[in-house]
Formats: structure tokens, C-alpha cells, sequence
């Protein structure tokens, strides 16, 4: 009777072993078919937005390199900048009268224009966006261009429009969600294929290795696991900040689970005083360099009306993102009373994260090792779609023979 009872108890332990054993076969093939699929279309969108990237890694180099003529400038020795109500008025004579200014720019680097964007009506009732670019230290134009005529999309300059193709595939802002959509699956397939590459069996070296004198089948099998799984990090990271720009109120919500983050007022005024004129563009950056002594003045956004308010960028050489800064202070355009302050060194763990991925997902954070970096990165999915594709066909020839 004892003997029957051991014999019992092994074959329940093997039936239970024979279960699990099943369970994980079919979890493995669940996970197969879904690393399968979401590489086909969210894949094929992933190639598109990879390759896009890596030119958009680089892009204020390339938008000045294209447009040479209008947005370069030779920088005279010892050479200091014209007042900014001289350079925004010169930039007023160039386009319509009824045009209304939006931002001023400041130049990224001594040979580079100033840029002040203006909000035109054209004859047929369209909104264009007038971008007029001026030597900042005689005050001169050096020519302008339509940064977008009214709702037509290929109005833009080519990295404008190359940006909005990176983001939306020229589908429309209000469709952005289909590309963070796909962005989403590509995130979950990546967490897919380091579960499907981790070696069960203890063959860690056949998993981080390619065996070259191998058949080409095998040879395609090595590269797309082993390029998957030495990027896996990097895409993720990508791919999370790329997710975030597109839906950013609901990964901000996330954010705030674990670490405060504040909204920034959208709601601030001017108040008007009768007989007392705005303050000048060169007042209000007095008034930020006091807030923010040191830093480049980045940007200046133009009040759009009687309640319009100035808000001036100060950015510091600490600051990750070089193509935006998060010192910015908001001031009454008639009395100069500062409205608000936004100071990243104030910010909190959750507000830090976020304002590290836009520069992450760009590379712009590390300078030109870290561009050069996104730009490699934006050829991986288009290697591990090849890749993978091959794969699926070589398994699917063997299976029809």
C-alpha cells in the first residue's frame, strides 16, 4: 500500500509538471503571436517614425544648412546684438501690417538670425504663420518663409513638415493618437522579445552572440535577437517619451501617482491702464534677468492683445532641453508686475522626469554624441523589421515543406 502511495504521489507530481509545462508552452505562444502581429502594421509605422527620427536627431543643423541664405549670419568680431524692439521692428516692416507678432527667437549661436514668427489673415480668410528672420546685430532682414499656409499641410518647410510626419504620419494633430497608439504596441512587443530571447536553459552565450558561419536562416534569427536585446533599453526609453508627447495629460496623470506634478496657469492677464503704453520687449527681458540673472535670453512670446502677457525664456547651460527652456518668467505687459515663475530648479521628482524626455527622445539632452546616438537608433527598427520579417518567412517555408 505504501509503494501504491509513492507511485500516486510521482504521478501526480509528473501530471502537475506535464500542466505547468503546457501552461508555458501556450503562454510562449501567445507571446510569439503578439510579438508576431504588433511588428506587422505598428512595426511598419515604427520604421517610418525610426527613420524620421534620425534626421530630425539633427534638424536645427540641417533647417539652418537648407535654408543658408535667410538663416545665417556673419558674425562681426566683438559684435554685440541690436536692441529687441529694434530687431522686432524690423521684423514688423517685412510682413503686412495686419500681421500680429508671436515669439521672438533669439539666435542658437553667434552666426545664426533671430526669427519672429508672425499670425497673418491672407486675402482668403486663412491663417498663415510668417516666419521673418533678422540679423541680430544690424537689425536687418535677412529674408522670411511661410512656416504654414492656412490648413495646407505641405505649405510647411520640408523639417516642418518632416516633424509632423515623425509625429502624426501627415494624418492631422487630432490623429496623433493612432501613431502613440502603434508606439504603445511597439513598446509591449519590445518587453515581448526579451521574454521570448531570455535563455531557459542556461545558453547565455548562444543568446548574446552571432553565429556567423551558420546557415543564413540561423544568421537572421542571431541578429534580430541579439540587436534586439543590446537596444531593448534604448528603444524602450524612446519609445516611452515618444508615448508621452502624444498623450501627455495621461502620463502626466500617471506621474502624479508617485510625485507631485504641477499644471502651469494658462489663464494669465494683463491689465489694461488707460494712457500708459506696454512696457518694450527689452523692459521685459530686464525684468526675467532679474528673476534669472544667469542664462541666454531664448525666447520672448509677444502678448497677442490688450490681456496679452510677455513671457520671457531664460536658458540655462544646465537645462537638458537646448530647443526650449523651463526658466520662464510671465510679466503684465503695461506694468511689468511678474505674473508667474517657472523654475525648474523647483521642480519636483515627477516634473524633473518629464522635462528629461522630450530632450531624451531627441538625444539634444547630450549634445551631439547623444543626437548622433538617436540618429543610429533610428535605423534599429528598420533592421529588426527586416529581421524579423525574414524570420517569420523562413518558419513559414519550413512549415508549407
Amino acid at each position: 500500500m505504501a509503494n501504491g502511495a509513492i507511485g500516486s504521489g510521482e504521478e501526480n507530481r509528473l501530471a502537475a509538471a506535464g500542466k505547468s509545462a503546457q501552461r508555458l508552452a501556450l503562454g510562449r505562444r501567445l507571446w510569439v503571436a503578439f510579438h508576431r502581429w504588433a511588428g506587422i502594421v505598428p512595426g511598419a509605422v515604427f520604421v517610418l517614425m525610426g527613420l524620421s527620427g534620425s534626421i530630425l536627431a539633427f534638424r536645427e543643423p540641417i533647417d539652418e544648412w537648407l535654408n543658408a541664405r535667410i538663416m545665417r549670419v556673419e558674425a562681426p568680431p566683438g559684435g554685440s546684438y541690436r536692441p529687441l524692439s529694434e530687431i522686432l521692428a524690423s521684423a514688423k516692416a517685412s510682413v503686412p501690417p495686419a500681421a500680429m507678432a508671436e515669439r521672438l527667437k533669439m539666435p542658437r549661436h553667434r552666426g545664426a538670425a533671430a526669427a519672429v514668427t508672425f499670425i497673418a489673415i491672407s486675402d482668403d480668410l486663412e491663417t498663415d504663420v510668417i516666419e521673418v528672420f533678422i540679423n541680430p546685430y544690424t537689425a536687418r532682414p535677412t529674408g522670411q518663409r511661410l512656416l504654414q499656409q492656412g490648413d495646407k499641410l505641405l505649405s510647411k518647410p520640408f523639417i516642418h513638415l518632416l516633424m509632423d510626419f515623425h509625429w502624426t504620419l501627415l494624418l492631422g494633430y487630432d490623429r496623433a493618437y493612432l501613431i502613440g497608439t502603434a508606439a504603445i504596441f511597439i513598446f509591449f512587443s519590445v518587453l515581448a522579445g526579451l521574454y521570448l530571447w531570455w535563455p531557459r536553459s542556461g545558453g547565455w552565450r548562444q543568446a548574446l552572440t552571432i553565429k556567423w558561419g551558420a546557415t543564413p536562416g540561423r544568421i537572421t534569427y542571431d541578429l534580430h535577437k541579439t540587436v534586439g536585446f543590446y537596444l531593448s533599453a534604448a528603444l524602450a526609453v524612446l519609445l516611452f517619451s515618444g508615448i508621452y508627447m502624444i498623450f501627455k495629460p495621461q502620463v502626466r496623470s500617471a506621474v502624479a501617482l508617485f510625485s507631485p506634478v504641477r499644471q502651469e496657469p494658462v489663464d494669465l492677464k494683463s491689465i489694461p491702464v488707460s494712457g500708459r503704453a506696454p512696457i518694450s520687449l527689452d523692459e521685459a527681458a530686464m525684468i526675467a534677468d532679474k528673476v534669472f540673472p544667469d542664462g541666454r535670453l531664448h525666447w520672448i512670446l509677444i502678448p497677442s492683445g490688450p490681456e496679452g502677457v510677455y513671457a520671457v525664456g531664460k536658458q540655462a547651460e544646465s537645462e537638458p532641453n537646448r530647443s526650449s527652456s523651463y526658466r520662464n518668467v510671465t510679466i503684465d505687459q503695461y506694468n511689468g508686475q511678474i505674473l508667474h515663475v517657472q523654475d525648474r530648479a523647483k521642480f519636483t521628482a515627477g516634473e524633473t522626469f518629464l522635462e528629461w524626455q522630450y530632450p531624451i527622445h531627441c538625444g539634444e539632452a547630450f549634445g551631439n554624441p547623444g543626437r548622433a546616438f538617436v540618429m543610429f537608433m533610428g535605423f534599429v527598427p528598420l533592421t529588426l523589421y527586416v529581421t524579423g520579417f525574414l524570420r517569420w518567412r523562413q518558419k513559414r517555408r519550413a512549415r508549407n515543406q
